[in-house]
């Protein structure tokens, strides 16, 4: 089944959009409730930074931080599973570049003119026009400032959708539809190569969000990642008990896949 990711500027109707795909074809809708509950079930502090962080770009203390580096850890893990099971709507925070490059993933991004989404949070929020616009720039700069920083990538680059859709142009139920036929579509677009990526990614990023988690664990150099037949752990460890309760991860989430564990003794 295909998985659809939603990529939304601020008052776009992103999240009413994709509860309604979701709704229509049986999806499972995953927005920000979801995963702060899943955050949440993982431990308090990742449900605190999860409140503090979500879609704001980091600052560079915050970028280069263990704890951060972790809870980005968790909600990519979080991503790869769902997608991992199909039959998703997964609603921002970098979906369509966790996903990148597997074929059967819809990645869509939603927009409308600066004019048009002010006046829907003037009615919507009942605020003032300059509180309206200064939140939807605001937004629109924390959420392109995430991406950029985690991802490397630009935000709005049409280069990395599928589809893109002024929402000012159609009806809600207009795009639903479009949104609907389109999944429909990508359905056949599934290969096993690109279902084993998937289950590769989802692996190594289950790895890498245990790893961070760990409290006996501390590995700033660390790298996790899918590579052919293999999940590659590469980076410096400081101790053989770091060692040891790295190898116990891997043995618990490593599933079929080899791993071909690279990792250093700090000299």
């Amino acid at each position: 089944m295909a998985v659809l990711t939603i990529s939304r500027s601020y008052q776009s109707g992103g999240h009413e959009i994709g509860r309604a795909v979701a709704r229509q074809t049986g999806h499972t809708f995953v927005d920000k409730g979801r995963i702060y509950a899943e955050m949440k079930a993982l431990g308090e502090k990742w449900g605190r930074l999860f409140e503090e962080t979500d879609e704001a770009s980091p600052t560079l203390w915050e970028k280069n931080d263990w704890q951060y580096r972790g809870f980005i850890a968790q909600i990519e893990s979080i991503i790869l599973d769902y997608a991992l099971k199909d039959r998703a709507v997964i609603l921002g925070r970098g979906g369509n570049f966790i996903l990148a490059d597997i074929p059967h993933i819809l990645k869509v991004r939603l927009d409308a003119p600066l004019e048009v989404r002010v006046q829907r949070a003037i009615i919507k929020n009942e605020t003032p026009r300059e509180t309206a616009e200064a939140l939807i720039k605001k937004t629109d700069n924390d959420r392109a400032g995430y991406v950029r920083s985690i991802y490397k990538k630009e935000w709005g680059d049409p280069r990395y959708y599928d589809r893109i859709i002024d929402t000012s142009e159609y009806t809600q139920e207009e795009i639903v539809q479009r949104l609907v036929t389109a999944l429909q579509e990508w359905e056949g677009r599934a290969t096993e190569e690109g279902r084993k990526k998937l289950a590769g990614r989802a692996v190594a990023a289950k790895i890498k969000a245990r790893i961070f988690g760990h409290p006996k664990i501390f590995v700033p150099t660390l790298e996790v990642f899918h590579e052919g037949d293999d999940i590659v752990l590469r980076g410096v460890i400081h101790s053989p008990q770091e060692r040891h309760e790295i190898e116990k991860i891997i043995e618990e989430a490593g599933g079929a896949f080899g791993v071909r564990n690279e990792l250093r003794n700090r000299t």
